[in-house]
């Protein structure tokens, strides 16, 4: 088939879209498919390029897309059967990008634009969580324009304790965050400025020392069943310097951050895991796939967020979940492209003309 492979992006992630690409490309060649490569500038558009996926983008052919039709170049139509976009934060996995192909009559890999923006927004998938009693991490909401100032920092204390974790609510690879392990008022005042640099919201949760991240990958089959894939645990060397797993060392080929399969909880906890994993998938109605991250502390599970475009590099998890779980990375996107295919079918068998009178 023909599958468009749409990266890059205007967000702080544009480098780990790039990476996610060259690797998702590598399993599409694999599985003898023909790839359409179209690339998103830092400034928000699209271009198709020529020679591999590259950091530097070729600005030669400009695509423009059409409602109902497709994409163009040059006033020619792009064969696309259906596309996969690797793109990660603001524009890329928020539905943005979600509704844009569904606008334009381009089947795409992955959640939907309701999903997409859900799993964004921390905050609203937590609450949403919530109701499906899925346990999640206590946290406190600031919105855009609540006063930073020493009540706040006081309320905060109250509620979650002494030591603070704040961060950006839709903004992901760790950016926009600070671990507050003494929350003095400047360090908070500058944190919540932090994460509003990336974010309208800002999130405060309590920052745990003895705390163990697992993370679990889901995988929904082309016949519409989930696979759930680990749980694994997250061994990150850097995570004392600075108290979590931060960009630089999700993203750094050595001496970084790595998954540890089985997590060594015991078998209840994985399942238990794996099974709250797809309960989150669906109940944001995901589809496609996910990585759901986990925090267990005390013998305590809760849920901290679902990644509905979680990385695809060299370095990341998804992946490697998914090979312990014998999915090969070619296999899985082989799987995510038909599955696209079948719901994209579906949506068009649906009736869009109006009642008679």
């Amino acid at each position: 088939m023909q599958v468009a492979l749409i990266y890059g992006g205007r967000s702080t992630e544009h480098d780990v879209s790039v990476a996610s690409a060259k690797n998702i490309y590598s399993a599409i060649v694999d599985r003898g498919h023909a790839v359409t490569l179209i690339a998103i500038t830092l400034e928000g558009r699209w271009y198709l390029q020529d020679d591999g996926v590259e950091a530097e983008i070729d600005r030669a052919h400009e695509i423009t897309l059409r409602a109902g039709v497709g994409a163009y170049v040059d006033d020619r139509p792009l064969p696309i059967d259906v596309a996969i976009a690797p793109t990660h934060g603001w524009g890329g996995e928020d539905g943005s990008l979600q509704g844009l192909c569904t606008l334009c009559a381009i089947p795409l890999v992955g959640c939907d634009t309701l999903s997409s923006a859900v799993g964004m927004y921390k905050m609203v998938a937590q609450e949403l969580f919530g109701v499906h009693g899925i346990p999640t991490v206590p946290t406190v909401l600031i919105g855009q324009d609540d006063i930073v100032d020493e009540s706040l920092l006081g309320h905060a204390i109250e509620r979650l304790g002494p030591h603070l974790f704040v961060k950006a609510e839709s903004s992901g690879s760790s950016v926009g965050v600070t671990a507050l392990r003494s929350a003095e008022f400047p360090a908070f005042r500058d944190a919540i400025a932090l994460g509003r640099r990336y974010s309208e919201r800002v999130l405060v949760q309590p920052h745990v020392a003895r705390l163990i991240e697992v993370e679990c990958a889901i995988l929904e089959r082309r016949d519409g069943t989930l696979v759930a894939a680990g749980p694994g645990r997250v061994v990150d060397p850097g995570a004392r310097m600075v108290g979590f797993l931060d960009y630089h060392h999700k993203y750094t080929a050595t001496g970084g951050a790595y998954m540890e399969v089985p997590t060594g909880l015991g078998i209840g906890v994985e399942e238990q895991i794996r099974g709250w994993a797809k309960a989150a998938f669906r109940a944001i109605k995901g589809s496609g796939y996910a990585r759901v991250d986990f925090f267990v502390s005390d013998g305590k599970i809760a849920l901290n967020e679902i990644n509905t475009a979680p990385g695809m590099t060299g370095q990341s998890h998804w992946p490697v979940l998914m090979e312990g779980a014998g999915w090969p990375l070619s296999a899985a996107i082989d799987e995510l492209l038909y599955g696209a295919l079948r719901r994209s079918a579906r949506e068009s068998g649906r009736s869009y003309t109006p009642p008679t009178p």
